[in-house]
Formats: C-alpha cells, structure tokens, sequence
C-alpha cells in the first residue's frame, strides 16, 4: 500500500489493526490532504514504556498493511489498568485524593484571529480565584493544548515559586464510542517529580473538556503541593 496517499477506508482499517495489539484501547490516524499520515495518537495501558508501544504500533502497520510510518509520529498515552471494570449501569465512586481543597473551574474562554490562538482561563480554589492567559501564533494549533497551558498557569498563581507545571501535551481520542480528553502534566517541585495524565469526557465545550482534563491530573497531588499564602488576581 502506498503510505503517501491513505483512504478514509484505509484509515479505519489502520484504526482497527491498531487496537487489536494487546494493551491498546484507542486508536486515531490522522492524515493530511494527501492522505499522508501525520500523527497516530494511542492510548495503552500500563505494562510497556512509551517507545515500545510505539515501536508495535510500526511494525504492526508495516506488516498487516505495508504502511510505513516512522515511530516518532506516534503519539502514545500510557494509562493505569489496574482497577477493575465497572459493571454496566453502575456508577463508580472515587475518593478525593490527599486533600479537599481542590482547583475548580471557573470559566475559559477562545478566542482565534489571524494573529493565532488565545486561551484564557479562571480557576477558584476555597475563597480564592485566579486566571491564567496563554497565546500562539500558530493558527492550526489544537485549541486545547492552548487551553491547557492555559489552566497550569492559572494553577501556577495559587503555587509557591519552587514549583513548576509542564504541559508535555493533551490528546482528543476516541473510546468507547466517545470522545476523550487526555492530558499529561510534570509536576517539578523543590525534591521531587511527578508525570501525572488527567482524563475527561469531550463535551461541545472542548476548552472546558481540555480544563477538566488538566484539572483531573494535577488534582491527584494536590495534598503535595506548596501554596501561596495569598493569591492575586491579574490579567497576563
């Protein structure tokens, strides 16, 4: 098959193959006009690094379907399968994580010229609040990777200075018959650090899916982090 030039067809089918690799849930191809692909996105489960997932997805690609693609444009999430299902009709119930007080969404707003892509979002946690502004000047850039660097520095105005957000990308994939929202954040504090990824459901709010998601990885070490005795509001 000729790699350059992949139908609609041709795509699902890669979609497809992928998925059946052991340890991979979602799968998303995505090409240019020309039907060259540009980006395969993957979410897996826990067991193999990264690179090695990667590497299957290559090789899989090549075999089954003579498509080459070089492992670099493969995008792959790694996520804890660890828990157990949840039956069909039943809603599981987490516990809140290490502390109570956690950062919530506020509002975010998008806006797009010819100049590029502005995000800028307001969080609140206990009494305060505070906003967080991030721009690029690529135009064709996903809006929510905006909205998410967006949202750490949001967070950034309630954490002490020897801490340091990472944004080191946000997905939109398909699973389940769904659309989902990833995000990985590294969390670099005084003695530590910590590669977290949140998760959540795409609604037609995309910027506010992308919030939550980003929201839904830093929350899980909030008992962790180190604050500021008082926050103040301003527009960057």
């Amino acid at each position: 098959m000729d790699s350059q030039h992949l139908t609609p067809d041709d795509v699902h089918q890669a979609e497809a193959l992928v998925m059946r690799i052991r340890g991979i849930s979602s799968c998303r191809v995505q090409t240019d006009a020309s039907g060259a692909i540009t980006e395969v996105h993957v979410v897996a489960h826990a067991g193999k690094s990264p690179k090695l997932v990667a590497r299957d997805v290559e090789t899989c690609l090549k075999a089954e379907m003579n498509i080459d693609v070089d492992y670099k444009k493969i995008g792959v999430v790694v996520v804890d399968a660890e828990q157990p299902p949840v039956p069909d009709g039943q809603v599981e119930e987490f516990a809140i994580l290490e502390h109570a007080s956690r950062f919530a969404f506020v509002t975010v707003s998008v806006s797009s010229s010819r100049d590029g892509i502005r995000a800028e979002v307001e969080l609140s946690r206990d009494a305060a609040a505070a906003f967080g502004a991030s721009h690029t000047d690529n135009v064709a850039a996903a809006p929510w990777t905006v909205v998410a660097e967006a949202t750490l520095r949001a967070v950034s105005e309630f954490l002490d200075d020897s801490t340091r957000l990472c944004l080191s990308g946000v997905l939109k994939v398909p699973m389940g018959g769904a659309e989902v929202m990833v995000a990985r954040v590294d969390v670099v504090g005084p003695r530590w650090t910590k590669s977290l990824v949140g998760c959540a459901l795409v609604s037609e709010n995309e910027g506010q899916s992308a919030v939550f998601a980003t929201l839904d990885a830093v929350n899980r070490v909030i008992g962790k982090l180190d604050f500021k005795s008082s926050v103040e509001y301003k527009i960057q």
